[in-house]
């Protein structure tokens, strides 16, 4: 007869809120980028130093193409608006 032992743990939720607009490239970017690094507080300080330049890299990127992609949705809406008759708002986005 064999045994096995099982342990997970669940992680704790995290609540983000904006006031009155949605999250911007920063934000979202901090959200990715603590999900895709993680540093260990028991890590060496040279490791510590590498992972958080590396998390900062990484946060850069992501806030760069995050923007592009806000940009990119504002043109597809602009085109469509224009396309059905709304120059106007159009030009307002």
């Amino acid at each position: 007869m064999s045994s096995v032992g099982v342990s997970m743990e669940v992680g704790s939720p995290l609540v983000v809120t904006t006031q009155n607009r949605g999250m911007n490239a920063e934000e979202w970017a901090d959200l990715a980028v603590n999900k895709i690094v993680g540093v260990s507080i028991n890590s060496s300080p040279l490791i510590r130093e590498q992972a958080l330049t590396y998390k900062s890299i990484i946060r850069a990127l992501l806030v760069g193409y995050f923007e592009k992609v806000a940009e990119s949705e504002r043109g597809t809406l602009r085109i469509f608006l224009e396309q059905e008759g709304y120059s106007d708002l159009a030009r307002r986005l």
